[in-house]
């Protein structure tokens, strides 16, 4: 992984079963330094202590949060946190990554991306896992193929984006424009977002630099 991979945090799952968390998991394996917001001891706890996590702490000097929509829908103590997390990672100033995942079929896609709409101001990179754009998509009533523009104009996210492992498809959409591309290379939609996140701090927040960071050049 190329120089100066940045430090990740991530609020994560206590079973580390939800996205964001095998995202830190990826970027840990190329060279990131992450960390879980939950501790270890606390997997399998269907509550944690909320008010024992020291954000200032936790968040000090880290380039990026990692946070999954789904989260809001886990309980009282994950929701909480989650909120929490993005407020003290603004007065930080760490940038807030977050992965819109389905809802499980459980019928709360509205409420997990209304929460994400509620806060949409203080996300600076939304991923879209493909199998969530069709649910979102209904929501928004917009067609799926212009599900991410639409979403990035009408929320102001610097980055949106998205990749389809099947078709090997990345799309971006960010304020300098839009770029669609096909990775040669077959790799998870988890591995290709940490590669992305570890390198965009290195290829600038230009045009080129995002297309270099998406291309998966700097590896």
């Amino acid at each position: 992984m190329q120089a100066g991979a940045p430090r990740i945090v991530c609020l994560g799952r206590q079973d580390r079963s939800d996205a964001g968390s095998r995202v830190l998991l990826e970027a840990i394996s190329i060279g990131s330094d992450g960390r879980f917001v939950v501790p270890e001891e606390e997997i399998g706890k269907e509550e944690f202590d909320r008010g024992s996590i020291d954000w200032r702490g936790v968040l000090e000097s880290t380039h990026w949060l990692l946070n999954t929509s789904s989260a809001v829908l886990d309980g009282d103590s994950s929701k909480w946190a989650w909120g929490a997390s993005m407020a003290f990672a603004e007065l930080e100033g760490c940038r807030t990554v977050m992965i819109v995942d389905p809802a499980d079929g459980n019928g709360r896609t509205e409420e997990a991306w209304g929460s994400v709409i509620e806060r949409i101001r203080q996300v600076h990179v939304l991923f879209f896992q493909s199998d969530a754009i069709d649910e979102i998509s209904l929501v928004e009533g917009v067609v799926a193929r212009n599900l991410l523009k639409e979403v990035r104009k009408r929320g102001l996210v610097p980055i949106v984006c998205s990749y389809d492992v099947s078709s090997g498809v990345v799309v971006v959409e960010h304020s300098l424009g839009s770029l669609e591309i096909e990775i040669e290379e077959e790799v998870s939609a988890e591995r290709w977002l940490a590669e992305f996140l570890c390198a965009l701090p290195n290829t600038g927040p230009g045009a080129s630099g995002i297309e270099a960071a998406a291309r998966l050049e700097s590896r």
